[in-house]
């Protein structure tokens, strides 16, 4: 503080102003911080508030160590780390995890933000979801007020958050699905239900769960969404959703073939099917192989991920939109073409890149987020045919319709479509525009020193 130049009644203002970024309900004073002076320890929240405002004011990252506050966090946040990555024993640790990890991830923790996937887990997790049973408890009607459909409130408000996470990015929710977590489905959560209303609640919340670490899929955070899919997989298997869990593990394949964990993609794509045997809707089905498709084109199997992607078309053939669960409203006959868009462009395949790119986009049902991920694929597809300038044409409209998208997934996806097209061309002028074009978009994009 001294160093700072901030008093107390400063400090408690500039405290407040940073929990305010952060939807942190806190409003502490100039005895509050009096308090702190004396030796009262704040909570874990408050604490990166103070670290945050002190390091705004001297114009460098304060780290907690240099306010005293260090090995608590530390020690809580690796354990919770640790802790999330593990299939939960029971659903209540499951709860315990989400709270404290969308707490930490709300406070901005380093801990949180930096937590990387975990590979070893994957088996335990995939075992834990298909044979442990669920917790049977009992629970009297009388326990809690169930004249509100609770669930029914969560699902909606979450499929508004996925609809504008389809829009503008996974960066662009992931706040609003971590405060709605913390302030209204932990409390929900921690009542007690009679037992078909609890498997209506934890099964919203398992969705609830999923759509937040899509989101922080989508935002970069891949350590918090293996974290929140895996104990959403547990709510799921204590609610009996087996369609949900089976989502779940499919967002887990998702991630995996694209962090390069190809086996463990196969893994958890097969385990969605099979744990929805003879209950998942031809739409599901339809997806499931299609994560399969997508991580078997990754290792370059293109005999089976041919054969896959036949499968997943066979299944969609037979899709009964009144089958399916809200949740899987999205994939339509556009989102599995772009599925093996995906594939073929993995595979190096050009022309079938291109074929279901022309099948991949809808006009006015496409959102913003699956457009311009498309339209880098088809840039993608267009070089690796030949055909220099059309690729570049391709990728700057892609720029353009992009905007302000706040998805890691498709800065990625610029950055890759750049280093192919810097290869062998980095002093072609259309090259040099469209690197202009990127430097000026997306100012915090590392790209190749070659550029």
């Amino acid at each position: 503080m001294q160093q700072a130049g901030v008093s107390n009644k400063g400090l408690a203002t500039r405290v407040r102003a940073e929990a305010l970024k952060i939807g942190l309900d806190i409003s502490p004073d100039h005895v509050s911080v009096r308090r702190w002076l004396d030796g009262m320890r704040p909570q874990q929240g408050t604490i990166r508030c103070i670290a945050a405002a002190l390091g705004a004011k001297l114009n460098r990252r304060v780290t907690c160590a240099e306010i005293g506050f260090d090995s608590v966090v530390e020690a809580a946040e690796s354990g919770l780390i640790e802790d999330g990555a593990q299939y939960a024993p029971c659903s209540e640790q499951a709860i315990d995890r989400l709270a404290s990890l969308a707490s930490a991830d709300i406070s901005e923790s380093p801990a949180v933000a930096e937590s990387a996937w975990v590979s070893e887990t994957a088996p335990s997790i995939i075992a834990g979801y298909l044979f442990a049973e669920p917790q049977r408890t009992e629970y009297a009607s009388s326990l809690a007020d169930t004249s509100v459909d609770i669930a029914g409130r969560i699902r909606s408000t979450i499929r508004c958050l996925m609809n504008l996470d389809f829009q503008f990015g996974g960066g662009h929710t992931r706040r609003m699905l971590l405060v709605y977590w913390k302030t209204e489905i932990v409390p929900v959560l921690r009542r007690r239900y009679p037992e078909t209303i609890a498997r209506e609640v934890m099964s919203a919340a398992a969705d609830a769960a999923e759509v937040l670490g899509w989101s922080a899929y989508d935002a970069g955070r891949h350590g918090a969404a293996q974290r929140y899919f895996v104990q959403g997989l547990r709510l799921a298997r204590e609610a009996n959703d087996r369609l949900m869990g089976g989502q779940i593990l499919a967002n887990l394949s998702h991630q995996a073939n694209y962090l390069g964990n190809f086996s463990e993609a196969i893994q958890f794509a097969r385990a969605a099917q099979a744990a929805t045997v003879g209950e998942a809707s031809a739409t599901a089905r339809a997806m499931f192989l299609a994560m399969e498709a997508r991580a078997l084109a990754s290792i370059g199997d293109s005999q089976a991920c041919a054969a896959a992607l036949h499968r997943a078309e066979q299944a969609f053939d037979q899709h009964n939109p009144a089958e399916d669960p809200d949740w899987i409203s999205y994939f339509d006959a556009w989102e599995l073409a772009g599925e093996a868009a995906h594939c073929f462009r993995d595979l190096g395949q050009p022309h079938e890149t291109l074929r279901f790119v022309e099948q991949a986009i809808d006009p006015v049902h496409t959102p913003a987020r699956t457009r311009a991920l498309i339209e880098m694929v088809r840039a993608a597809g267009a070089l690796r045919s030949g055909d220099l300038e059309q690729a570049i044409s391709i990728a700057t409209g892609a720029v353009g319709l992009a905007g302000s998208l706040q998805s890691s997934r498709y800065l990625q996806y610029v950055a890759d479509l750049h280093g192919l097209l810097t290869g062998k061309n980095v002093s072609h002028p259309s090259v040099r525009a469209f690197t202009e074009l990127v430097g000026v978009s997306y100012p915090t994009l590392v790209l190749p020193k070659s550029a």
